[in-house]
């Protein structure tokens, strides 16, 4: 079993046990694998930031 399918499986239950039944496994695997793309993106990101004033220094 994959990390994305035993998150997707918890985060199922977590939606169950407040009352969320609309969602199906293969919808919370979309959400999970989502979250984890978004994430990479995001520390993408950040790490850009971070360096651009050094690059600046040099220049």
């Amino acid at each position: 079993m994959s990390v994305v399918s035993i998150m997707a499986a918890i985060l199922e239950d977590e939606l169950v046990a407040y009352g969320v039944l609309g969602l199906a496994q293969v919808d919370c695997k979309a959400i999970v694998q989502s979250m984890i793309d978004r994430t990479v993106e995001f520390e993408i990101k950040s790490s850009w930031s971070r360096s651009e004033p050094y690059l600046d220094e040099q220049n």
